[in-house]
């Protein structure tokens, strides 16, 4: 009894603290999805007691004495180090072996692999050595949890987060770990689904991108545009998006699944009657095969565009993308992201009132891009992508033949994700590019024999964060009443973002040389089940 209440004391002393720390954590482990999660502190009593049988020995109790005030001191300094880590810059695996049971130096070693090499399955094994020493530090055994989480480990995942949910806890880490055990038992449905709605509105100077010298060439002839709609002018569009996803665990050992989706989009305009409103829809399905290190997505897909109401567009092609994260051995390195995508789709093109040539533009495509990803920062994701095009149009019997919307086109696109702090975002995008055509146009050149170059380069920038913040809504305390509980519904999981976008394309023919900018803000609800 009196190691009891020795044990119970320590306990109170042991408390975990409000923890910011593990907020940071969820973010660098788990993206912007766990962002919108926010865990506070754990409450006094995490440490579970434990008694002696009064019929044990003298001597036994002594050493039982010295393991529980070990295993105690071990939790204490693991909370505190998880609380206010104080790590050095750079902590290594030789570091680690000089002073193997250092709970501070393993948890600083934990930390340094999911924020700086990105090395989750390593840090796994540091914070299992970590409980191995301090088995009471709650919030270490919660970042614990998270991560089995993130390496798809159910079960233990599971298992970690019901131990920290039997302690007694704050109304936002219970909700946080609630929030968890729900997540995993979606996990392992066979069969997910998923939809997304959003809404939104943009102002475009420019959206039909009438040549910025307000000037036509026509057989080798510039004269100024003579019909107002024909200049560049802006316009305020409103935006209706709804996407569904589905996939299929059919049950293989190696975690493969079939996937598809559909999507539908509105653009609808102000001004111009209808005429060039914008309504899409699209479906692809395909199979995601993992093996050790590498993921192969063949899939198959369709598109069907309207413009005005009128069909204008439509295709379907092939797709083969090939995933591989790639770890630089023998160095702290987070890991590098690379994927490799090769496409091949026949497009199809209808006149329509206002365009009478658009069946010139069908023929084949076909796509190759090349990316690198890796997360430099906890907060910071940078990617870069290359892109080849080529395109195969349709023959202008009017134009001798000439094939002259054939093109090769490259591209070069850099992205920077930035995290903020409480689940806010900043992305930024550049594009730069080069398509050159195959032919020369004559009923715009003229006897010039000028083939069409363009360059455009796109700068776009969004930032994004949950609705709750915005309308100052605590998501994480359960709700009160009805409407609360409505209100916590439609807020969850819904996202507003505000887009900027400047793009400028240079080119050596007048008629497609045009400036641009944008401003757009959508509201995006997403619903699992």
């Amino acid at each position: 009894m009196i190691l009891f209440k020795h044990f119970a004391a320590q306990s109170r002393l042991a408390a975990v603290e409000p923890c910011c720390l593990v907020k940071r954590l969820a973010a660098q482990v788990f993206g912007a999805t766990a962002l919108a999660v926010v865990i506070g502190g754990f409450s006094a009593n995490t440490v579970s007691a434990q008694t002696v049988s009064p019929e044990q020995g003298i001597e036994e109790q002594d050493t039982r004495t010295s393991e529980v005030e070990q295993t105690l001191r071990a939790s204490r300094i693991a909370i505190e180090s998880m609380n206010d880590p104080n790590c050095p810059d750079t902590v290594t695996y030789a570091d680690i072996l000089t002073n193997p049971d250092d709970v501070q130096l393993n948890i600083c070693y934990a930390l340094y692999q999911v924020n700086v090499t990105g090395d989750v399955r390593g840090a796994a094994a540091t914070l299992e050595r970590v409980l191995l020493i301090a088995p009471d530090a709650a919030n270490v055994r919660l970042l614990y949890a998270m991560v089995l989480f993130r390496l798809d480990n159910m079960d233990e995942a599971e298992g970690e987060f019901r131990t920290v949910s039997r302690l007694q806890l704050d109304e936002e880490t219970r909700a946080f770990v609630d929030d968890y055990l729900d997540r995993i038992e979606k996990r392992r449905r066979k069969l997910k689904q998923s939809a997304t709605i959003s809404v939104g509105s943009y102002y475009d100077t420019n959206r039909n991108s009438a040549p910025q010298s307000e000037e036509l060439l026509a057989v080798g002839t510039r004269s100024p545009i003579s019909i107002n709609s024909d200049r560049p002018n802006g316009i305020l569009g409103f935006l209706t998006i709804l996407g569904y996803d589905v996939t299929y665990d059919p049950g293989f050992q190696n975690q493969h699944e079939i996937f598809g989706g559909a999507d539908l989009y509105a653009d609808t305009l102000t001004e111009q009657a209808g005429s060039q409103d914008v309504h899409s829809m699209s479906l692809d399905a395909g199979v995601r095969l993992r093996y050790p290190g590498i993921t192969v997505s063949p899939r198959v897909f369709m598109s069907n565009m309207r413009l005005g109401w009128t069909k204008f567009y439509q295709s379907e092609g092939i797709e083969l993308r090939v995933d591989h994260k790639h770890k630089f051995d023998g160095t702290d390195w987070p890991l590098l992201d690379t994927w490799a995508l090769v496409s091949q789709q026949n497009e199809g093109y209808h006149n329509t009132p206002d365009y009478q040539s658009l069946t010139l533009r069908k023929g084949k495509k076909f796509d190759a891009k090349l990316g690198f990803g890796m997360l430099v920062h906890p907060n910071h994701y940078l990617s870069a992508v290359g892109h080849y095009q080529f395109k195969s149009a349709a023959a202008d019997p009017a134009n001798n033949g000439a094939r002259i919307y054939s093109y090769q086109y490259h591209n070069v696109e850099l992205s920077h994700t930035w995290l903020l702090e409480n689940s806010r975002f900043l992305l930024t995008n550049l594009l730069v590019g080069s398509r050159r055509y195959q032919s020369a146009d004559a009923f715009i050149v003229g006897a010039q024999n000028v083939r069409r170059l363009e360059q455009p380069v796109r700068l776009r920038m969004t930032y994004g964060m949950p609705l709750a913040d915005l309308v100052n809504f605590d998501a994480s305390k359960r709700p009160s009443g009805n409407m609360d509980e409505l209100l916590a519904d439609l807020l969850k999981d819904t996202t507003i973002s505000f887009t900027g976008e400047h793009t400028y394309q240079r080119s050596n023919i007048t008629n497609y040389q045009y400036r641009s900018s944008r401003a757009q803000f959508l509201l995006t609800k997403r619903l699992d089940f």
